[in-house]
Order: structure tokens, then C-alpha cells, then sequence
């Protein structure tokens, strides 16, 4: 079972908070008789510091609702952490979910959501679903290796061993003592290269067809050809042979 993350550095006590709003109703004057003239509205300092304060309001609210609202993802993420460990993977998904409906953008437990909800559908082997998890996380935390690791998994699902490849080799760039990338890298590159080198076969076997088409029409094959490979660059030289 993969490792969720389990802390975060929201404050919890931010769970607790009350949103208190003041409303601050701007006096009126009524006007006096009927025959009074009235003069135009001349805007007083005062007026001035009831702006620039309510603004600032606004601002400290706002602050204290992002708070309220990283809090109550805290408690979806523990709620999923808990469904996780009693293997309930596709419940705990679902509580990630709902702490990424309430999370703002820009917040990093965004990151942490989508990389433990990424863990869930590795374990329901729904790999495709679980590359895009990671790649949100990766997208707001770049160092998050948890999440280079996991979309590595993926693509290994997925049979795509190259990309699983460069996702272990980036986590290794960003930790060169992690041992798992060490691991991972010594076990995936022997077989991109064998995948790689088969590939190669395939394409030089389908092109040889094609070409003994062709030349077929000048009474020359491509057994007239020789390829010859530089061991130093890896590169190929074309030799004709009668």
C-alpha cells in the first residue's frame, strides 16, 4: 500500500475560527423643510477612513475565509487518510475530492490532495486517472517527489516505461540520495533500452520490406545493403555490396 501524506502546514486550530462580519450603515441626514436648498455631497475625511477601513475588512476577511476553507480540507484529507488505511481506497478518493472542491486555488494541501487521491486510483489500478492526479500535484509543487514517484507507477501501468523512466530520473535530480529513484532507475532503464532496441527492429524490418518493394523493380534488394554501427557514436554507415 502506497504512503499517503499525513501532515500538512495549515494551521488546525484554523478548523475552529468563526467568520464575524461588521456592517457599518453610513448616516444619513434628513433634510430639513421643505423649502431648504439642498447643497452638494462634499466627501469628508472621515468618509475617507470609513473606505480605506472597510476595505481593509474585506481584506481580513477574505483572509479568514481561505483560512476556513484550507481547515475544513485538513479534515477531508484526514477523513481520507482514514478510509485509506482500512483500504476503503475508492471512499477515500471521494473525501480527497470534496477537500479539492473546497481547497482555493494556490493553497499547496491542493498538491497533497491530488497526490494521495492519485494513490487511491493506483491501488483501484486506474492508472490513467492517477498520471493526471499527479501531474496537477506537479503542476502546484514541482518538488513534490511523492508525486513524481506515483505518476512514475502510473506510466509503468500504463506500459509507457519511458516516461515512467524520466519521472524517476527527475526525482533522483531533485533528491540524488533517494533511494527508491535508484532503484527504479536501475531496474526501468534495461527495459526502455530492450523496448527501445526492439522498436528499432521492427522499424528496420518494416522499412526493409518497403524497400525490397522498390528495388525489387531494379532487380536489387536491400541485401545489397549493409549497415555497419559506430560502437563509439551508436550511429549507422550504409554500405552497398554487389
Amino acid at each position: 500500500m502506497i504512503h499517503i501524506e499525513d501532515v500538512t502546514d495549515a494551521d488546525a486550530d484554523a478548523a475552529s475560527q468563526k467568520h464575524e462580519a461588521a456592517n457599518h450603515a453610513p448616516a444619513a441626514e434628513e433634510a430639513k423643510g421643505s423649502e431648504q436648498t439642498t447643497s452638494p455631497a462634499v466627501q469628508s475625511p472621515e468618509t475617507d477612513a470609513n473606505v480605506e477601513g472597510s476595505e481593509q475588512e474585506v481584506s481580513e476577511s477574505s483572509a479568514e475565509d481561505v483560512q476556513k476553507l484550507v481547515a475544513e480540507a485538513e479534515i477531508c484529507k484526514d477523513s481520507g487518510n482514514a478510509l485509506y488505511k482500512q483500504r476503503e481506497y475508492q471512499q477515500a478518493a471521494d473525501r480527497y475530492g470534496d477537500g479539492l472542491v473546497l481547497a482555493p486555488e494556490g493553497q499547496k494541501i491542493r498538491a497533497v490532495l491530488y497526490a494521495n487521491r492519485a494513490a487511491c486510483h493506483l491501488e483501484l489500478q486506474s492508472f490513467k486517472e492517477a498520471a493526471k492526479d499527479c501531474s496537477s500535484a506537479i503542476d502546484i509543487d514541482g518538488s513534490y517527489l511523492k508525486a513524481w514517484h506515483r505518476r512514475a507507477k502510473a506510466y509503468e501501468g500504463l506500459e509507457d516505461m519511458d516516461h515512467a523512466l524520466r519521472d524517476v530520473q527527475k526525482a533522483l535530480e531533485l533528491n540524488p540520495e533517494d533511494p527508491i529513484a535508484k532503484k527504479s532507475i536501475a531496474r526501468l532503464q534495461p527495459i526502455v533500452a530492450e523496448r527501445q532496441e526492439k522498436m528499432k527492429d521492427e522499424m528496420l524490418g518494416k522499412l526493409k520490406d518497403l524497400g525490397n518493394t522498390v528495388l525489387g523493380k531494379f532487380g536489387m534488394s536491400l541485401d545489397n545493403f549493409k549497415a555497419d554501427k559506430d560502437p563509439n557514436t551508436g550511429s549507422y554507415s550504409i554500405n552497398f555490396k554487389q
